[in-house]
């Protein structure tokens, strides 16, 4: 296997070796730990190390430096704590020529106003592709309610035949919208 260049391409083939079910060379888990940490923390140094005994709910304690480098024969757990590596701050995008009066192309932030630091919005999302059915799925059983209602009273058939041209009309409108 080639070297992974970055995490995801590292636990991809960490997936694969997983699902493959055999052993794994120490040298290929040591890349792919060496690629993760490298990528998360960076040549940062941990802000401290913190231990507790093996097998044990304790809280843990911040550890001495032989704990560091002896714990099993001191039978402790380690565990590292590094500062989370900062986050890229983005720049605002201006209109060309707005000369101190345009909107940030992504958040929408006044130029004259705007902070360090440009926070687009998420995008909204919508909601009706999350239905478990398709609302079209209705307009068959509404047009027969509209064909049968001819056996209903005039006043009863008036009325089921302007609901159902609504909500069919709504339908159609909801789907046109749904698409675009």
């Amino acid at each position: 296997m080639a070297d992974p260049l970055n995490v995801a391409s590292c636990l991809r083939a960490m997936r694969r070796a997983g699902a493959a079910g055999e052993p794994v060379p120490a040298d290929m888990v040591a890349m792919w730990a060496k690629v993760c940490i490298e990528a998360l923390y960076g040549q940062q140094k941990p802000v401290r190390y913190e231990c507790r005994r093996r097998g044990s709910n304790d809280p843990w304690e911040e550890a001495e430096p032989g704990d560091v480098t002896h714990p099993r024969r001191r039978n402790l757990v380690i565990r590292a704590l590094y500062l989370h590596p900062p986050v890229a701050k983005q720049q605002h995008r201006w209109p060309a020529g707005s000369g101190g009066q345009g909107h940030c192309l992504d958040c929408g932030e006044v130029e004259w106003l705007a902070g360090p630091d440009c926070k687009p919005f998420a995008p909204l999302r919508d909601h009706r592709s999350d239905m478990p059915f398709r609302i079209t799925w209705l307009i068959e059983p509404l047009e027969k309610l509209h064909y049968l209602a001819k056996h209903l009273g005039p006043t009863d058939r008036a009325k089921w035949r302007n609901e159902t041209t609504y909500l069919i009309d709504r339908i159609n409108d909801h789907e046109k919208g749904s698409q675009t």
